[in-house]
């Protein structure tokens, strides 16, 4: 297995990634209202940024996730699924670092929904 190294290592992941979130009975809802097809080049273009330093994403990250009815067992789900994706199909330090940093967004976007912290 190998490290990310492409931006096509980012889509691949990103779409592992949603494949399984979206088959989760409790994180499934809250994309049901999401245009997934427009969703997903912000997404990737955003952990684009993250893993090489350069990115296409504009805006912040967190305003899109406040109107929606988060919880932090949403933020749980979405943590173990993103790491358990990405060792599905990667490893290596850019992954790590990846994954640290969707831990402290994790954290970070829970205190400022006001929400307790969540359970990973």
């Amino acid at each position: 297995m190998s490290d990310i190294t492409t931006p096509e290592d980012i889509t691949k992941f990103m779409e592992h990634f949603y494949d399984q979130l979206l088959s989760n009975p409790v994180a499934a809802p809250v994309f049901a209202e999401i245009d997934m097809q427009a969703h997903m080049p912000r997404v990737v273009a955003f952990w684009e940024g993250i893993a090489f330093g350069d990115s296409q994403y504009r805006g912040s990250p967190f305003v899109p996730h406040v109107p929606l009815d988060l919880t932090s067992e949403h933020f749980t789900i979405w943590y173990e699924t993103f790491c358990s994706c990405l060792d599905d199909l990667f490893e290596g330090p850019t992954a790590m670092m990846i994954k640290e940093r969707a831990h402290s967004i994790a954290f970070i976007f829970t205190s400022k929904l006001g929400l307790p912290p969540p359970a990973i």
